[in-house]
């Protein structure tokens, strides 16, 4: 019975012993407290090929079934942001295209 005693005092004191995360703008709206407008700006651009694997794949010819194995490759153009006023780097990828070697759909 203690135990739970202790778990529950425990638990209230985490959640009452928080700092002040918020502040109230004259306007009205909540804030966090040190936020500042960021500044990104595109510091690089680049195109990166990621291996996605491979599968197999099977087609007829000349009344015969073949097997063949395929790779794929993954075209990702990956934008980096910087902002000087916080000292931050973010990233956005965003998926070209898929390549496949062998001749399928």
């Amino acid at each position: 019975m203690w135990k739970r005693g202790l778990m529950l005092a425990g638990i209230f004191f985490i959640l009452l012993s928080g700092e002040i995360t918020h502040a109230e703008i004259e306007d009205g709206s909540t804030r966090p407290a040190e936020e500042k407008e960021h500044n990104w700006q595109v510091q690089d651009t680049y195109i990166e090929k990621v291996d996605g694997g491979d599968h197999k794949f099977t087609y007829w010819k000349n009344f015969m079934r073949h097997t063949r194995t395929c790779q794929i490759i993954h075209h990702i153009k990956v934008v980096v942001y910087y902002c000087d006023v916080h000292d931050e780097t973010k990233t956005e990828s965003t998926l070209i295209k898929t390549e496949h070697s062998g001749r399928h759909k």
